[in-house]
């Protein structure tokens, strides 16, 4: 198993992502379980264009749950990576990750909550 972290692998390699969401069908949710440790890939494999490589070892703290992203706790800024991904200034398709974090709680959508430590980083 495998999760992609996109433009948020500077947060995962600084140890400043601890939580991710994700738009997953249930049967494909039900496939992940608190202690698994999954392979965490700095882009999809299938990401020809985006030299795709595993960048870390992850370990669920928790079975991944559903919520709302307008119910996200305020800590998960930090979690989510948001907070230093703004210290070092990166933008996201032109846009911040304030930007990003209030338009997302905007549009609420119900997406599966990730919790995770990384357990080993890649060289």
């Amino acid at each position: 198993m495998i999760i992609s972290f996109g433009w948020t692998t500077p947060a995962l390699l600084a140890g400043r992502k601890t939580v991710t969401r994700r738009e997953w069908n249930p049967d494909y949710a039900d496939r992940f379980y608190e202690g698994q440790t999954v392979d965490a890939w700095n882009t999809s494999p299938r990401n020809v264009r985006g030299s795709p490589r595993k960048i870390a070892t992850i370990r669920l703290t928790a079975k991944p749950y559903l919520e709302r992203a307008r119910e996200a706790p305020e800590e998960d800024w930090e979690g989510e990576g948001f907070a230093y991904l703004t210290e070092i200034s990166r933008r996201v398709n032109g846009h911040t990750p304030e930007a990003m974090w209030r338009a997302w709680r905007l549009e609420n959508p119900q997406l599966w909550v990730v919790r995770f430590e990384v357990t080993d980083l890649v060289s």
